[in-house]
């Protein structure tokens, strides 16, 4: 991962699992915000410069896949990392066309989300 320092947003309902994925990503170097909720959530981007959403698929106040709608509807195309510990098959496919990244599945493992966070920070390729 290069030597940046980047913010991340957690979305998810889990109070406990948003302080584990802040606990993580501040250990890596990175600045994390969180939100408990979608509304939250669209906040927290209206007043921040995020560089990575980490987002519950199932976030109450708006589902996961309700919410990528409305911030690329807006034009919001920060990346997206989907965290659950439950996705059906009928959620990726709505999904797949808002630019997800990636899944992470909970629980959530500490090499798993730094192997994820370098793919997402790396530099494109030529």
């Amino acid at each position: 991962m290069p030597n940046s320092s980047y913010t991340i947003l957690s979305v998810d309902n889990d109070l406990p699992i948003r302080e584990m994925i802040v606990e993580i990503v501040e250990s890596l170097g990175h600045r994390c915000l969180q939100a408990g909720n979608a509304r939250q959530a669209i906040e927290t981007l209206q007043k921040n410069d995020v560089d990575l959403i980490l987002l519950d698929i199932h976030t109450p106040g708006a589902r996961g896949h309700q919410f990528l709608k409305f911030i690329r509807d807006r034009g919001i195309l920060t990346p997206v990392v989907i965290v659950s510990g439950y996705v059906q098959k009928e959620v990726l496919a709505q999904v797949k066309d808002l630019d997800v990244r990636s899944v992470l599945a909970k629980p959530i493992r500490v090499e798993r989300l730094t192997e994820e966070l370098d793919k997402v920070f790396a530099p494109p390729k030529l």
